[in-house]
């Protein structure tokens, strides 16, 4: 239970600190007073989402404390197991939960002096108190809202979770499947060119860095070639026939040595022919043998040519250098994979289908666990309903099936009530009034709190559109709970404030130059004026003095 409560700068409450006891404690005050602020910070500490508004004008943060007490041997073994999961302290059945919220935006959060998350502060804080506010008969209204209130009282919420990730999971798949569907022509067109780009490329059995090395080749090969073309032709020139230079320049030659006998000056003529025939045989015999020594094969030329050609047509074919042929393939082979992976039908169709039982199978226990569960919160719901004066009226809740799936199963969940003398259950947005929605909302509420046997209950004004008898009634059954569980309620009924164990006044302080709430516990006389007020006009003071001392007393 709640056993105190701390804020500082929050709104106009600049600062207050708060001492509970156990059973049914009511807080009033006059309107604009800030009764329901004690409710939106007790929201905020718990997870609620912050705002920088909340924080009083002119401060820098606003701070918000409360100290829980755990009693029940169930709830504390769930928190300590929740606790050693999440490394904070829980070891006197204690509970420290502080929240900061500065002007910057920025808001932080503690579980028993450990930094924690608004999240894990949400999750236990669910353990610890359970906030009705002044807007639950409202949405009630609201088809979503009735089936999570059937799902908490059944217990059915942690399979719903689980089947809204199975939904997911399942409308993922059909999703890949749909789009492997319309993109199946794409992928048969582009399964069907890799797999020709891959084949071009395998068949040619490429060695590791073969283009540059056979590029290397063939240049030195053709090289070689053109180079052993030219010394053939000069080798031919200078002797290979009787018309070859060495040849001329020999019949040259015996046509001056004729000449030497007739004169002389021919001798020198012909020495210079003999030494000119000597460097051309010598030459000649150079160039032979480097024709020798640089012999090449002309097949494996060929050889060698041919395999260039091929390896480049197959890369102009597919557009790449020749050199990158290797890497394409491989590039080719990962998203011929990637393809077949993402477009196989059949394993998509097994898988999605897969997942469909899979959530079916969770769905329709689902279903089973809510019909069960709705013959029992009706019976609940309606008995309470005729504690709060309304006899005549049914409640019943109507399970029908949903068109298409959802993330929170096959059922649509519609609360319902019937007035005796009626023979059709309508639903509740269709027939009940402000006064009779509210009854309904108390009643739901009472019965959830049952359930679900927190430690600490909020009310905000749930006795909205009520008074007379009913509002004793009201008074009467929050009290009853308060027996059970700590009750704390905002109200404004003077019948119902009469039966509070604890009561505080909340009012607005004077004096102070800005808007401040002052927040005091009131006994004796004190709580006699309060209910007084609430009864009645200054000019019948006396008689609401007395009316709030009878109240009191029945209390």
């Amino acid at each position: 239970m709640l056993q105190s409560l701390i804020i500082k700068n929050f709104v106009i409450v600049e600062n207050l600190e708060l001492k509970f006891e156990n059973g049914f404690t009511v807080f009033t005050g006059e309107t604009g007073a800030g009764k329901s602020i004690l409710i939106d910070a007790l929201s905020l500490l718990l997870g609620k989402r912050a705002a920088t508004l909340k924080i009083r004008q002119g401060c820098e943060k606003a701070e918000i404390t409360a100290f829980f007490k755990v009693s029940s041997p169930e709830l504390k073994t769930v928190i300590l197991n929740w606790c050693e999961q999440f490394g904070f302290d829980f070891d006197s059945d204690e509970i420290l939960i502080r929240r900061v919220i500065e002007k910057t935006g920025k808001s932080r959060a503690w579980i028993n002096g450990h930094n924690s998350t608004v999240n894990q502060v949400k999750e236990v804080g669910e353990w610890l108190m359970e906030i009705h506010s002044q807007n639950a008969h409202q949405k009630l209204l609201i088809p979503n809202y009735q089936r999570k209130i059937l799902d908490d009282f059944g217990n059915i919420k942690p399979d719903v979770e689980k089947l809204k990730t199975y939904w997911e999971e399942w409308n993922l798949l059909k999703h890949r499947l749909d789009k492997a569907n319309e993109k199946n022509e794409f992928f048969k067109q582009k399964k069907s060119q890799l797999t020709w780009e891959i084949s071009l490329i395998d068949n040619l059995n490429l060695q590791k860095n073969e283009w540059e090395e056979i590029s290397s080749k063939e240049k030195k090969l053709s090289s070689i070639a053109e180079i052993l073309e030219v010394v053939e032709d000069g080798l031919n020139q200078f002797q290979q026939n009787d018309d070859s230079i060495i040849s001329k320049t020999q019949k040259l030659q015996r046509k001056f040595s004729n000449l030497i006998d007739k004169d002389q000056f021919f001798e020198q003529i012909y020495k210079s022919i003999e030494q000119s025939l000597l460097e051309l045989k010598d030459t000649a015999e150079n160039l032979s043998r480097y024709i020798a020594q640089n012999d090449i094969d002309p097949h494996a030329y060929n050889l060698t040519s041919e395999r260039l050609a091929e390896i480049f047509s197959v890369s102009q074919k597919i557009g790449c250098n020749p050199k990158d042929l290797t890497n394409i393939c491989d590039k080719r082979k990962k998203e011929l994979v990637e393809i077949e992976t993402e477009n196989d039908l059949e394993t998509l169709e097994y898988n999605t289908n897969q997942h469909k039982e899979k959530y079916h199978s969770l769905a329709n226990h689902v279903s089973r666990k809510r019909e069960e569960s709705a013959k029992k919160f009706q019976a609940l719901v309606t008995d309470w309903l005729r504690k709060l004066a309304m006899e005549n009226t049914g409640f019943n809740i109507n399970i029908s099936k949903k068109q298409t799936p959802s993330p929170s199963g096959l059922d649509d969940v519609d609360f319902l009530i019937n007035h005796r003398g009626n023979e059709n259950s309508l639903k509740i947005n269709k027939i009940a009034s402000g006064g009779e929605l509210s009854r309904i909302s108390l009643a739901i509420s009472v019965v959830m709190a049952n359930a679900s046997k927190t430690p600490s209950l909020v009310f905000d004004e749930v006795d909205s559109g009520i008074g007379g008898n009913t509002a004793h009634t009201v008074g009467k059954l929050l009290k009853l709970l308060g027996n059970e569980q700590q009750v704390l309620c905002v109200t404004h009924l003077p019948q119902v404030a009469a039966k509070g164990h604890n009561h505080f006044f909340i009012l607005k302080d004077l004096g102070s130059s800005l808007a401040t709430s002052i927040v005091k516990k009131i006994t004796d006389n004190d709580r006699v004026n309060e209910v007084a007020r609430m009864l009645g006009s200054e000019e019948q003071r006396d008689t609401s003095i007395e009316h709030a001392k009878a109240l009191l007393k029945k209390q």
